[in-house]
């Protein structure tokens, strides 16, 4: 196990897990400390580790799962995002077709009914038998509060929440980069509240809901510092209209930052941190330092909030996309580095292959996640 002084604050999580079921491919203590293992309903043992790094370099989660089906049929473990001091991952435990009795088996074929497999069953229990868990659940409807500016808000499209994030102890935000963020103020009584606010953007919702949809989560992240008292809005705009790709010829981008203000009597305002263009940083960074394209998927350094942490893409002609993660100073414009992050084509032949392949069809943004303040010191 590392020391203490060896944890950083906080990392940057990347959202592929790396599968590693041989002894010789799992790595040890010393480059992943972070560890825990178990056993399934069903008997397979499973090992997962954390390889961490000190932002703008990201931290891994390998994980090692021998008696699970092959990960070219299923992808069983997941992690489902993180809450500062917490990742939630969801493991599949089902039991595999090849361990369920033939009688279960053809029950199943001739059933509409799913599979007679309860991921929640206990080692002791039958493949067939079911595990209620015991308690119930309390359901009430809570009306949705909104300020003055947003009081004819209704969803565009339906509303989809692309992160949870909790802020100031009592909120729970759940945010929809499209149209706005809905905070629940879970202890407040006699029942929790749902206020919405809308996101600082130039338009509300368009016409063309199903291409904005698509570009938000590329260029907006909402993120908490200040130890979760502080809730800040990133936003990355394309001048030239082009959802996904490089950028057209001649044209830019403005990135523009947000922190919300809330008062004693419960009113919610953003207030702009700066706002930035791509001329502007390019006229004081060197093209080594910082490529003329689009950054992406920001992300605030919880420990330095001026600094923005983006992902940037290059070869976009290839299928095999090289990226490097670029961090900059947005209070003084300057890059503090471009860190190399996969490296295209040529990192096929390395163990980054499996990553390599699924970054270059679906990048996705980091997940910042936190150590307590005793493990960092």
């Amino acid at each position: 196990m590392f020391a203490a002084a060896a944890f950083p604050s906080w990392v940057l999580l990347e959202h592929f897990v790396f599968r590693r079921d041989g002894d010789e491919s799992f790595p040890d203590e010393a480059k992943a400390p972070v560890r825990a293992s178990g056993t399934t309903s069903w008997g397979a043992p499973f090992t997962i580790a954390f390889s961490l790094a000190e932002p703008p370099l990201v931290s891994r989660l390998y994980a090692q799962l021998p008696g699970f089906p092959d990960p070219r049929e299923q992808t069983p473990l997941h992690i489902l995002g993180t809450h500062r001091r917490l990742s939630p991952l969801d493991l599949d435990s089902s039991i595999p077709r090849d361990l369920v009795p033939d009688e279960e088996k053809r029950t199943a074929t001739t059933s509409s009914a799913p599979d007679p497999v309860d991921a929640d069953s206990d080692s002791s229990t039958s493949p067939g038998d079911q595990l209620g868990l015991g308690g119930a659940w309390n359901s009430m409807r809570v009306e949705i509060l909104c300020s003055d500016d947003d009081d004819g808000w209704q969803p565009c499209g339906g509303w989809q929440t692309n992160a949870v994030i909790p802020f100031r102890r009592q909120w729970l935000c759940w945010v929809d980069y499209y149209q706005g963020i809905l905070l629940c103020d879970v202890f407040r009584d006699p029942s929790p509240s749902v206020s919405f606010l809308r996101l600082p953007l130039d338009s509300a919702c368009t016409a063309n809901i199903r291409a904005e949809r698509f570009t938000c989560l590329y260029y907006r992240a909402v993120s908490v510092v200040d130890d979760g008292r502080v809730l800040k809005f990133v936003n990355v705009t394309r001048h030239d209209g082009v959802p996904f790709g490089t950028l057209k010829p001649g044209t830019g981008f403005t990135i523009t930052c947000h922190t919300l203000l809330m008062s004693d009597g419960g009113g919610m305002a953003w207030e702009e941190d700066y706002k930035v263009t791509s001329d502007q940083l390019w006229d004081a960074n060197l093209p080594e330092h910082l490529p003329r394209d689009i950054l992406m998927y920001p992300q605030v350094d919880i420990e330095r909030p001026h600094v923005v942490h983006f992902l940037f893409i290059s070869q976009w002609k290839y299928a095999k996309k090289k990226m490097s993660v670029v961090s900059i100073d947005m209070s003084t414009m300057a890059v503090e580095s471009l860190s190399p992050y996969i490296n295209g084509h040529e990192g096929l032949q390395t163990d980054d292959a499996d990553l390599i392949r699924d970054k270059s069809m679906s990048p996705m943004a980091f997940l910042p996640c936190e150590f307590p303040k005793y493990l960092s010191r």
